[in-house]
């Protein structure tokens, strides 16, 4: 039982010099140059080229302008891929953008020729064989993503992985176990663990000024008239000439004993799951993996929960009756060893938020842009709060943290700092990663 001098008020201004020096890595150009091993490059690979691999991509090259010892060196997408620029008008305004994604825009990106058949290539297992790779950036649809993390561990390369770390928890699992054993640096792309926040949260959790943990709450919602992931483009340059439909299904690969995905005979040939297998419950869990995983990872960072005893995943497809499979609600309920209970929900019909709190016997701590807001609670003076929020409560304490300006830069800037000093505590090792997917994976629900 914690005694009354554990809960004693930190001195606030040593607690936010503590969490900024813990929580970021920000080097400039010429601190740079002072890394160990700075003549010898981390040289990257990219498996997958979309969009998302883009920024990852441009983080990569923006670090190498400012002195980073990093540079592209291969890439690998099952599809040719497309640059143009196109006009895309919603909510009454046009905008003209650019569009470059796919396997040789993206290799024109990095610097390299679109007919380098070693470095340019469909087979990522090509990439892996390379010497002359050091790292890759796997940024496929989720259904690969355990896949080509354990064999690029196999290969001796580090790796940078969008979340979540495997579609179910058996393969989540079976990508930390094999992180553990090896001597890998492997960071899982979580990008809100960039905020120092996080980091911060989990100091003031292990200050006992909240008391016990007990309840974490959280969510992601989000509301478009053109249907959530509905929005990437289908192009006639998207074709069973340009795409490697095999590979993208990977059908003939397993993870933890489980197959990737369908034959081409279950599943023909679609640009539109192509483009858009966020949709697809084959490829995706849907607002499940794509928008609660980071949340409940995020919760778990910042309150060093990890053992996760029960899940009930409840929620289904009530009005976005696009041909989906996934769901439009979503709500999961855990509990862990530790005591704790977590509940988070998700919809893509709405946009409005709930707030995002950690729940301790002592008190509460809510995110909010650019900091966190702690309430006191004392239990020996009974039910103090309003049964609902009319207006916001007032904290005890505001504490002002400046988010990062780049989240996915500096990830990477972590990413690297840890390969420099063969570090494994990433931002978001696989086992924080492994921990969030036994939450999220119980919820990939079928419509």
């Amino acid at each position: 039982m914690p005694t009354s001098a554990d809960h004693r008020p930190v001195d606030r201004r040593k607690f936010l010099r503590r969490a900024a020096a813990g929580a970021t890595f920000a080097l400039t150009a010429n601190s740079y140059a002072a890394v160990a091993g700075v003549n010898s490059k981390v040289r990257i690979a990219f498996l997958g080229c979309g969009g998302r691999a883009q920024a990852h991509v441009n983080a990569v090259k923006q670090l190498a302008a400012a002195g980073a010892p990093v540079t592209p060196v291969a890439v690998c997408d099952v599809w040719d891929g497309l640059s143009d620029e196109f006009e895309s008008t919603f909510g009454g305004r046009t905008t003209r953008r650019k569009y470059s994604q796919g396997l040789y825009p993206t290799a024109v990106t990095c610097g390299l020729h679109p007919d380098d058949p070693v470095h340019v290539t469909k087979d990522y297992h090509r990439i892996l064989d390379l010497k002359t790779v050091d790292a890759v950036c796997v940024a496929t649809p989720d259904h690969w993503h355990a896949r080509m993390v354990l064999d690029a561990i196999a290969a001796g390369k580090d790796v940078y992985c969008e979340r979540p770390l495997g579609r179910s928890i058996a393969q989540a699992n079976a990508v930390a176990e094999a992180a553990a054993k090896s001597d890998r640096v492997i960071t899982i792309g979580v990008q809100s663990l960039a905020d120092p926040s996080v980091t911060a949260a989990l100091k003031l959790v292990r200050s006992h000024r909240l008391g016990p943990v007990v309840h974490l709450q959280g969510g992601a919602f989000r509301n478009d008239a053109r249907g959530q992931w509905r929005f990437y483009r289908t192009l006639p340059q998207m074709n069973p000439k340009t795409i490697d439909w095999d590979l993208f299904l990977g059908h003939r690969f397993e993870a933890a004993g489980e197959k990737l995905a369908p034959t081409p005979k279950d599943r023909a040939f679609d640009p539109v799951t192509f483009a858009q297998w966020r949709c697809d419950t084959a490829f995706s869990g849907g607002p499940v993996s794509d928008m609660l995983n980071p949340v409940v990872t995020r919760l778990l960072a910042a309150t060093g929960v990890r053992n996760v005893k029960s899940v009930t995943a409840s929620g289904g497809l009530y009005q976005e009756r696009d041909g989906r499979t996934v769901p439009d609600v979503v709500t999961l309920l855990a509990e862990f060893d530790e005591g704790c209970h977590l509940n988070v929900t998700a919809t893509t019909l709405s946009n409005y938020p709930v707030e995002e709190v950690i729940r301790g016997r002592l008190g509460a701590l809510k995110f909010v842009r650019g900091g966190l807001h702690v309430f006191a609670d004392d239990p020996a003076k009974g039910t103090t709060f309003p049964p609902r929020l009319d207006r916001p409560l007032a904290p005890v304490d505001v504490i002002a943290i400046e988010p990062p300006r780049n989240e996915t830069e500096t990830i990477w800037r972590n990413f690297l700092d840890c390969i420099d000093r063969r570090d494994p505590n990433t931002l978001c090792p696989p086992e924080l990663a492994a921990a969030a997917v036994a939450v999220t994976g119980h919820g990939a629900l079928t419509t």
